[in-house]
């Protein structure tokens, strides 16, 4: 999102609407977004959204969400926001058009990376905290040589092992995701370029050898031999 950009700015939208509908076939489409966006606990409107400016020709103005969604402009404000925060649309002002314009941002996977780190940090947190305050607990009321108390520290212990690999590791990766020559930044460019043709012709054609060999007794004699 760009650095002049605020709640108060996305939600001002005073141009026409000039963006084309999403073609119907696409449209249809915006479940599977709303359902992956819920799984990972997010609301349906915020993959409903995300869908809508991954599917477009075009960057979107909050207005056009709006009407192309038929969500209230405080309720696409909010969720532009939102999708902002975390990392998976930016927003520019266009001048000519005297409007904010949405994009979805398209590595996706800086997206998961950002929530995996924010929600996984929050989980080990959480855990950490409870196992901390039995501990604070059980330690004032039956003293330190409960046997419970052993097992809570080596939660807490572990809990903040576990923030800390987790920590080094996505700033590892995303370090090497901003660094264009960095092997995994290839690799990944790479993968993205090839997409899954090569993949599926492989396995594809595995499978073809292998239902053959299967079909074809006098070739599987041939391979044990």
């Amino acid at each position: 999102m760009s650095s002049s950009s605020s709640p108060t700015d996305l939600a001002a939208d005073p141009q026409t609407d000039v963006s084309p509908k999403l073609e119907e076939p696409l449209f249809a489409e915006l479940p599977t977004f709303e359902l992956f966006f819920k799984t990972f606990g997010f609301k349906r409107v915020h993959g409903r959204v995300w869908g809508l400016l991954v599917l477009s020709k075009g960057p979107l103005s909050s207005k056009e969400i709006a009407k192309e969604l038929s969500i209230s402009a405080g309720a696409t404000s909010a969720t532009l926001n939102e999708l902002a925060e975390w990392g998976a649309i930016t927003s520019q002002f266009d001048s000519s058009r005297r409007c904010h314009l949405h994009t979805a941002v398209g590595n996706a996977l800086s997206i998961v990376a950002t929530v995996f780190r924010r929600r996984e940090q929050v989980v080990f947190q959480q855990f950490n905290q409870t196992a901390q305050r039995a501990l604070h607990f059980i330690t004032e009321r039956h003293g330190e040589r409960d046997p419970r108390v052993l097992t809570l520290r080596s939660i807490i212990t572990t809990c903040e092992i576990g923030d800390a690999l987790m920590q080094l590791v996505f700033s590892a990766v995303q370090n090497a995701m901003s660094d264009s020559e960095s092997v995994l930044s290839r690799a990944i460019h790479a993968a993205l370029k090839v997409g899954v043709g090569v993949p599926a012709r492989m396995f594809g054609a595995g499978f073809a050898a292998h239902a053959a060999a299967a079909n074809n007794p006098s070739l599987n004699g041939k391979r044990d031999g």
